[in-house]
């Protein structure tokens, strides 16, 4: 059972040689950035609730994201960092209601901004209901699909179909952009909050697993589809029609 002293807890670093927790914390700035910043030499970790203080220097640190049960709902892989000296000498390993802890990335960063805030939100409650990335403004999409991918992967599961319903609806009026593309192609295959490519390529190793797999087969109905593929693209939209059907794959293109 998790302990009150532990709810609000969002990450944690863990040394990946020793699996020793190094710090537990509510929050995270520095580290989300967008793709035309520098990553930031510190790293700040707000309202922490645990530090190792005997472990200043990591040479491979792992930023885990924890859900409310205090299990890993996903990962990153940091390498080297520092801690720099702690603000308060009372500082009480094991105890709540830290200051703020800094250290250095070493270059590390994600670049996807709104990821901390998604992070956020699966923590507390995983999505379990379509079209939850819908209610997010299109510039979300990105970090939404990034939070996907790398759920799914760090959960151990793999880039394949899990699935087993004949009929797959895709909804081509929400799918306007690459982005929210394979946000709602991974949720029509998978479900919510379900991974199916976040490219063309990963979509196409998807695709190719799940047959090599013996994964059940389906058809594809895309509603809107007049929508999509128009803001979408010829090229693309027909890039993607022929990778379903290159894996058996029926493609129905519905205009309602």
């Amino acid at each position: 059972m998790v302990s009150e002293a532990m709810h609000g807890i969002l990450y944690r670093l863990v040394d990946k040689d020793s699996q020793d927790i190094l710090l537990m914390a509510e929050d995270l700035r520095g580290f989300f950035i967008g793709a035309d910043e520098e990553p930031r030499q510190t790293v700040v970790f707000a309202g922490t609730r645990y530090v190792k203080k005997v472990k200043r220097v990591t040479e491979s640190a792992v930023l885990e994201v924890v859900g409310r049960q205090m299990e890993s709902i996903g990962s990153y892989y940091i390498g080297r960092i520092t801690r720099e000296a702690l603000e308060s000498p009372n500082i009480q390993e094991g105890g709540e209601g830290y200051p703020d802890v800094k250290y250095s990335f070493h270059g590390s960063a994600c670049e996807y901004p709104w990821a901390g805030e998604i992070w956020r939100m699966w923590s507390a409650n995983r999505p379990d209901a379509p079209g939850e990335w819908v209610q997010y403004p299109s510039e979300y999409h990105a970090s939404w699909l990034h939070v996907v991918q790398t759920a799914w992967f760090s959960s151990g599961l793999r880039a394949t179909r899990y699935q087993t319903a004949e009929m797959v609806r895709l909804d081509g009026a929400v799918a306007v952009t690459r982005d929210a593309f394979y946000c709602a192609i991974g949720e029509a295959v998978n479900g919510p909050g379900g991974y199916f490519g976040s490219n063309l390529d990963a979509l196409y190793d998807c695709l190719r697993t799940m047959k090599r797999d013996g994964g059940s087969p389906f058809r594809l109905e895309w509603s809107d589809s007049l929508v999509s593929r128009g803001a979408l693209g010829g090229e693309f939209t027909g890039s993607v029609i022929s990778m379903f059907e290159e894996f058996g794959v029926c493609v129905d293109l519905a205009d309602d």
